[in-house]
């Protein structure tokens, strides 16, 4: 197949969990198929060689005055969120180049902010990787924002929803890693089809290594320390979560490991036992470190491509409800799980203290991971989706029920070597 993959950001370093999935999914499906990327080049991002597509870059949306003002007046006029209109204009003449050029029979859309492309897409099989229902991640933002943002944010889900609900329905399927933002999606437009593909983890790259030791005070949670969620998190671990931790520990450390460091998680730093560290280059000699890898999600939708490379790595992982998304864990066996400080604050203790459990955990937790989310099984996972709208595009024949949702990666794995 010749697909076309049209992405909000580029599949180049510095990573996002966003990148990451675009580029791993690129780097599977170019094993097999022609590949063509047409993607927004970020403000932090370099142009460098890209060995498995061609990529096509677009220079950043520039801010301003005229720019914000127009953002506002397509807002109100449809009742949308303030950028997707503006990046979906951006993408619009090299949109249409590149179809001309590559004639590809499949445009891979991601994410659900490129969703107003799909007028330029008539008549051809489209498939959009949302990814995870945004307006699920807006209205958690909301839930713990400070009261003076909650009416703004509640007012931009609202939007969200609404856009959600009229764009999305133009693809022959919307591509979500969860049931969860599944079900959210088409609570929104019952007529869209809607398949989950979980993400997945290089569980070779995040393989521990033998002679790794693990440092018996060490406590980590990673991301990028701009991403909201991220930020609000990282501070109910540090002053909610860790002060529980050290009254019966006090030589446990945490340390907060991300690039971007919001003032916010900056501020951290100032507690006792807390060590944010800003970027770093490679995450793996932080999770073979700690003895208690930490996720409380309080926001935020989907898989946490981070909760999923700490369990390849064999770091046993204490972790939210909301933080495992996508994934079909079970409390007690790949990791522990906790609602509140003090539930999640034991965990943390039980895995810093009883050796056989913590090693008991991450084993299992890295035995899931390879399972369950290999690279290779979520591209045969997005292939079968592939074909399913090349076929109905052939003979107008659905192939899946509307108003339903599947899981589409179980039994992929029998095709991984």
């Amino acid at each position: 197949m010749r697909i076309l993959i049209c992405s909000s950001e580029a599949p180049l370093p510095p990573t996002t969990g966003f990148r990451l999935v675009v580029e791993a999914l690129v780097r599977e499906l170019g094993r097999r198929h022609e590949i063509h990327i047409l993607a927004l080049q970020m403000p932090d991002q370099e142009e460098a060689p890209y060995p498995d597509a061609e990529l096509r870059l677009l220079p950043p949306r520039r801010a301003g005055l005229l720019t914000d003002a127009r953002d506002v007046l397509v807002a109100l006029s449809k009742g949308w969120p303030l950028r997707p209109d503006g990046e979906a204009a951006l993408f619009r003449p090299a949109l249409r180049k590149a179809l001309e050029e590559v004639d590809p029979d499949v445009v891979h859309v991601t994410g659900g902010r490129l969703a107003s492309v799909a007028g330029d897409l008539s008549g051809r099989a489209t498939v959009l990787g949302a990814l995870d229902a945004w307006h699920l991640n807006v209205e958690a933002q909301a839930e713990v924002a400070p009261w003076s943002r909650r009416y703004v944010l509640r007012e931009e889900a609202r939007r969200v929803r609404r856009f959600q609900a009229s764009e999305f329905g133009a693809f022959g399927r919307v591509v979500v890693v969860s049931e969860h933002d599944a079900a959210a999606l088409r609570a929104l437009n019952p007529a869209l089809h809607v398949e989950v593909i979980p993400n997945g983890v290089d569980s070779a790259y995040f393989a521990r290594e033998p002679t790794a030791e693990r440092d018996p005070a060490s406590i980590v949670f990673s991301g990028v320390m701009s991403y909201p969620p991220n930020v609000i998190t990282a501070d109910f671990l540090a002053r909610r979560i860790f002060p529980l931790v050290r009254r019966r520990r006090p030589d446990a450390r945490l340390f907060i490991v991300g690039r971007e460091p919001d003032p916010a998680v900056q501020a951290l730093a100032e507690l006792e036992g807390v060590e944010v560290t800003g970027e770093v280059a490679d995450m793996r000699p932080w999770l073979f470190r700690a003895s208690a890898y930490v996720c409380p999600m309080r926001a935020g939708t989907g898989i946490k491509n981070k909760l999923l490379e700490a369990m390849a790595s064999e770091a046993p992982c204490v972790a939210t409800p909301l933080a495992l998304g996508g994934l079909q864990v079970t409390p007690g066996i790949e990791l522990l799980v906790g609602s509140d400080e003090q539930t999640l604050a034991d965990h943390v203790l039980a895995v810093l203290e009883d050796d056989d459990l913590a090693a008991r955990l991450g084993r299992r937790a890295c035995e899931y991971a390879r399972a369950n989310h290999d690279w290779a099984a979520v591209a045969r996972a997005h292939e079968r989706v592939y074909e399913a709208v090349l076929a109905e595009r052939a003979d107008g024949r659905p192939t899946t029920d509307s108003g339903g949702s599947r899981r589409l990666v179980e039994g992929a794995e029998a095709e991984v070597t």
